[in-house]
């Protein structure tokens, strides 16, 4: 029913007019980013400008918020701002949100210029731009917790406090573990997405890889994680999960556990019991890497709906342990 939906919006459109326009150009298919919209909040780095965005007062401590993927952006993660009997995270904290290189609204790159260590050397200068002489907090889901257990193992005497919501495998060991949530099917249609999506990004054409790339999203089947409310979101990107989700994960050598124990604060994380992610995967895998953590279920949901279902209960969880660390 859902390929029958988009086949017959896209022959609507097709058919009123729009063909007339050039899927090449900026915003045809999917949103401009901030190389080609002046208007969107970025931030220049080194090697890269990013979509950043803040809220909160900047007075406050700094609280980044890290998406997961690699390939999606940050704005489902707003959520986490909802207004909670009466509050909001960005009361109390300057909330700090990223799309990563190739990611969202962010700038697009090569494929070799899209890795692991390039979202380190990112967070490291936006933690410098926005912090530099004050400890600094996180808030990881997914690939993003990864992104902030990697800076935590090479930073720990920067970080505060640390969230880590249903991280991915934080080494490629331990991600031998999970073959449900990474497998790709060589045989079927997986395959077929991710060399037309090669290809057209070998063709520098970024807007229709991640146009397919969407596409797909909408159409994968959510059933493991647990997946019963939509997460919006900005733009995919294609080129980031090809390069980091099936090509370094996957084919990787990374290990991000490497210099955990110099950390002494505590790590709090967030689990959903429905998801191959889920409470059970880490409390076998990760959370013993840190000597210092807490473990909490959120039943009912899964990955996503952690952040996208079941809202109040996860920033109630991270406000009653901010405050605790505190």
């Amino acid at each position: 029913m859902k390929y029958l939906t988009l086949i017959f919006c896209t022959f609507l459109i097709l058919s009123t007019g729009c063909s007339k326009l050039d899927p090449a150009q900026p915003g045809n298919l999917v949103p401009a980013t901030v190389m080609e919209d002046p208007t969107i909040p970025s931030v220049r780095l080194s090697s890269t400008t990013l979509h950043v965005r803040r809220l909160g007062d900047p007075e406050k401590p700094k609280l980044f918020v890290l998406e997961g993927g690699p390939g999606d952006d940050f704005r489902y993660l707003l959520d986490l701002d909802t207004e909670i009997n009466g509050r909001r995270l960005s009361d109390d904290y300057e909330l700090i949100f990223h799309d990563y290189r190739g990611c969202g609204l962010s700038q697009r790159h090569p494929l070799d210029e899209l890795t692991m260590a390039h979202s380190l050397t990112d967070l490291e200068e936006l933690v410098d731009r926005f912090a530099p002489d004050e400890p600094i907090s996180f808030i990881g889901h997914s690939h993003g917790a990864v992104v902030a257990t990697q800076y935590l193992n090479e930073h720990p005497e920067r970080v505060g406090r640390i969230v880590l919501i249903e991280p991915g495998a934080l080494s490629v060991k331990i991600n031998e573990n999970l073959p449900a949530a990474n497998d790709v099917n060589l045989f079927g249609p997986d395959l077929n997405r991710i060399l037309w999506a090669k290809q057209m990004i070998g063709l520098d054409n970024h807007a229709s890889a991640d146009y397919f790339f969407g596409l797909a999203r909408i159409n994968s089947d959510s059933e493991n994680r647990g997946e019963s409310c939509p997460s919006l979101n900005y733009r995919g990107g294609a080129a980031a999960a090809l390069a980091i989700a099936i090509d370094e994960v996957n084919d990787g050598d990374y290990d991000f556990t490497t210099k955990l124990d110099r950390y002494p604060g505590k790590v709090l994380f967030i689990s959903s019991d429905e998801s191959d992610l889920g409470y059970d995967f880490q409390q076998a895998n990760q959370v013993d890497l840190f000597p210092n953590s807490e473990h909490r279920k959120v039943e009912g949901t899964g990955h996503n709906g952690l952040i996208n279902c079941r809202t109040g209960e996860t920033v109630g969880l991270i406000r009653a342990y901010l405050e605790e660390v505190d």
